[in-house]
């Protein structure tokens, strides 16, 4: 859902409030497609087919041992903050060595449904992720806005330096566009499920990577075709007394 303040897209290059990517050991899942309803101008429910993967190639070439090689790495790269500092040095090396993924139409593996309930500044999310084809692999539900609005955190009433890359989220701690004193938070209410969720928080700005926003990870389901279902709130609330530190 893309996401609009005082007549401004807030959304970029995110992938906008309450998207979903699927991800095993050899590739990461997307949907290249959603069926959308509108119920009323406050109620619209989406429904996503998770129908791609993502390989990685050199030139014109793709290939599954690169694939999980750099599936690897995007490992490495999300459970280590104090790696992040290379994320910009790590893309001119990709763009150097001439690397760069692909979306490849697969058969669908999961569906997920998703309600969005608009009020004012707040949009309840409702969602249940469904395997087609047996256990849920690792699924993650993402809200990302644009990292050029949200430029810095916030957290105890000031301003601070954003989490480069992802990082664990701690409650209190929002997303913040200082220009014009707008707080992006997430608020995590309940899971259907008794595997326990992660929430992470983060922010790219690159030249190919734009984006701020959290992720909710829910780990492998190690029985059955269990479904995922979660809700959470996104709010985005001026701070007029914002203050701290909003140095780029």
């Amino acid at each position: 859902m893309l996401v609009f303040a005082d007549g401004r897209n807030i959304t970029g290059e995110g992938m906008g409030i309450g998207a979903v990517a699927l991800k095993d050991r050899s590739f990461s899942y997307f949907s290249r497609d959603c069926n959308t309803v509108v119920h009323a101008p406050d109620l619209v429910e989406k429904t996503f087919s998770i129908d791609s993967r993502m390989i990685w190639g050199c030139g014109g070439s793709f290939s599954m041992p690169l694939t999980w090689c750099m599936e690897r790495v995007n490992d490495v790269y999300m459970r280590s903050p104090g790696l992040q500092i290379l994320l910009y040095r790590g893309a001119h090396t990709k763009r150097f060595l001439g690397l760069h993924p692909v979306f490849e139409p697969i058969p669908p593996i999961a569906e997920a449904q998703f309600t969005y309930r608009i009020a004012g500044n707040r949009i309840d999310v409702s969602c249940t992720i469904r395997s087609l084809t047996g256990r849920l692999p690792s699924v993650f539900i993402l809200s990302e806005l644009a990292a050029d609005s949200f430029t810095h955190a916030f957290s105890h009433g000031k301003a601070m330096k954003p989490p480069s890359g992802w990082a664990r989220h701690e409650p209190g701690n929002d997303l913040y566009d200082p220009v014009h004193r707008l707080r992006f938070a997430l608020s995590p209410k309940s899971s259907g499920r008794s595997v326990p969720s992660t929430v992470w928080w983060g922010r790219e700005h690159t030249k190919y990577h734009r984006w701020a926003g959290y992720s909710i990870e829910f780990p492998e389901c190690p029985g059955g075709m269990v479904p995922i279902s979660y809700s959470y709130a996104v709010c985005l609330q001026e701070e007029p007394h914002g203050g701290g530190d909003t140095s780029v």
